[in-house]
């Protein structure tokens, strides 16, 4: 899987789920792989593809339907490198 993370550093510690976007009062609705940064009061969240971010309160996002995609040391130099313009090994 080759989701790229937002290149702002306020991202650097955002981990990717799969959320359950139910709610009519947010930007995005469905299921959707997003970046998020979860926090005490509030979650920052970005999409990868249209690269809209938003935030919520963490209570919302806790009652959600949420699933952290883990990923391995081999798909996070790959998503690094193909950030930085170099084409993926095992192609």
């Amino acid at each position: 899987m080759n989701v790229a993370r937002p290149k702002e550093a306020a991202w650097d510690n955002a981990k990717l789920y799969r959320v359950d976007f139910f709610d009519m009062r947010l930007p995005v609705s469905g299921t959707r792989l997003v970046w998020a940064v979860v926090g005490y009061k509030w979650v920052r969240i970005c999409t990868p593809v249209q690269n809209k971010k938003f935030r919520m309160r963490r209570g919302e996002w806790d009652k959600m339907s949420t699933q952290l995609i883990e990923e391995t040391d081999d798909e996070r130099t790959d998503i690094q490198g193909t950030e930085a313009g170099l084409t993926n090994p095992r192609d």
